[in-house]
């Protein structure tokens, strides 16, 4: 090899090192990690936050947490023993109910505690972003419920104006409402 294209190469090295040292450090994203850690501690520590930075990132572990599941398709189902329509009897079977499997408090609680189970996050988790850990912990005991979700007529749900809702009416929530009304 010459000595122009061993200098290439270290130069592309040297370039790839750093961004592996600026994703993992959270420069562009806030990491998995760093969204466990922050969680947790949220979750866990009966200390106030100690720093401005600190209280804010503990103030958005269920924003972020709702915001990837939701982008990602997920819907959480309500009491599966009241589903009257098939739509929703599918949906509470592939998917979280917030009846039975989610807290008061929020997904981010069940996120925390589904990693804690299995021992904590993966390494790579240091780099990816947050939003791929939070759903690949749901995609670990739900599997199927985006699919489900899209399969029985269900919109995705996106924020609007802080809030999230349906980004389309919910035709499958009609039809349920409906036949409950005939009941």
């Amino acid at each position: 090899m010459n000595t122009k294209s061993d200098g290439s190469l270290m130069g592309i090295l040297v370039v790839v090192g750093l961004l592996a040292w600026a994703a993992h450090a959270g420069w562009f994203y806030q990491t998995g990690q760093q969204w466990f850690d922050t969680c947790w501690s949220a979750q866990n520590s009966k200390e106030e936050p100690k720093t401005p930075e600190e209280a804010l990132a503990r103030g958005q572990c269920k924003h972020n947490a709702e915001k990837a599941l939701f982008d990602a398709g997920f819907v959480f189902s309500g009491n599966p023993e009241f589903s009257v329509t098939p739509e929703l009897k599918a949906a509470s079977d592939a998917c979280p109910s917030n009846y039975k499997d989610l807290p008061i408090g929020g997904p981010q609680i069940l996120v925390v505690n589904m990693i804690q189970e299995r021992g904590g996050v993966d390494r790579l988790d240091s780099f990816l972003p947050a939003s791929r850990l939070v759903v690949r912990t749901f995609e670990s005991r739900w599997p199927n419920c985006p699919t489900v979700r899209e399969a029985s007529g269900f919109p995705k749900i996106v924020e609007k104006n802080g809030v999230f809702d349906w980004a389309t009416p919910c035709k499958p929530c009609e039809a349920e409402q409906a036949a409950i009304n005939r009941r």
